[in-house]
């Protein structure tokens, strides 16, 4: 009987499957499109050509992959981060997770929201609206709509403004915390260090600008730990 539907197969095929588009995203990045050769990427995992075939049916299928595979570890992520019953302290957290993430996984980074590679038709057509810009269709993703669910309690409690709308509150966020982590991954600060002062500097006075009076009070409570 064959063991091809055995869990310790489902186990290798979904290793492989990372694997192929670890090598991937990275050969992506680094070269963009043009670069990603599914033979040479077959030999650098050390499979076969077929393999990859049979795993994405192709290049496009394999660009299509690797773009949901970066916004669904994004996602994992942020669902991870557990939902403290402050809203503020929540949004903080899956702040500063947008940020590990982008460290952890520079290369599936690269590929969010980038101008200079193409985002496949069959993404195009299943989540882009008419008229709409392809970065947009990230909205309908669960990647952002934690951040929205996060804003919109911060909404529900008073610490954000009810007559700005709070995919613009999102919107705002997300800009912010997307430019800082692409900033440190460029190289721009001299160190870790700086860059983890710059981005609480900078994503604290965003985050800051946006609240109301009863936000920015409970902001200073959680700042004196009080």
């Amino acid at each position: 009987m064959s063991n091809e539907t055995s869990p310790a197969a489902d186990n290798r095929r979904t290793a492989q499957r990372e694997a192929l588009l670890d090598a991937a995203s990275e050969m992506l990045m680094l070269g963009g499109p043009d670069a990603i050769s599914l033979r040479k990427l077959a030999t650098k995992v050390g499979t076969s050509t077929m393999a990859v075939y049979t795993a994405f049916g192709g290049k496009e299928g394999l660009i299509t992959a690797l773009f949901e595979e970066a916004f669904d570890r994004l996602a994992a992520t942020e669902l991870a981060v557990p939902r403290n019953p402050e809203p503020l302290l929540w949004l903080a957290d899956l702040a500063r997770a947008y940020r590990s993430f982008a460290l952890k996984n520079p290369s599936y980074y690269a590929l969010m929201i980038s101008a200079t590679l193409p985002v496949p038709a069959s993404l195009r057509h299943s989540n882009q609206a008419e008229g709409e810009p392809p970065a947009r269709s990230i909205t309908r993703h669960p990647s952002y709509q934690t951040l929205l669910d996060a804003v919109e309690a911060c909404v529900a409690d008073g610490s954000l403004p009810s007559d700005i709308e709070a995919e613009i509150l999102a919107d705002a966020l997300w800009a912010a915390v997307h430019g800082l982590s692409s900033l440190e991954l460029a190289g721009f600060h001299i160190s870790a260090e700086a860059a983890e002062k710059r981005f609480n500097v900078t994503a604290g006075a965003v985050l800051r600008g946006l609240l109301t009076p009863a936000g920015l009070k409970k902001l200073d409570g959680f700042t004196r730990g009080s």
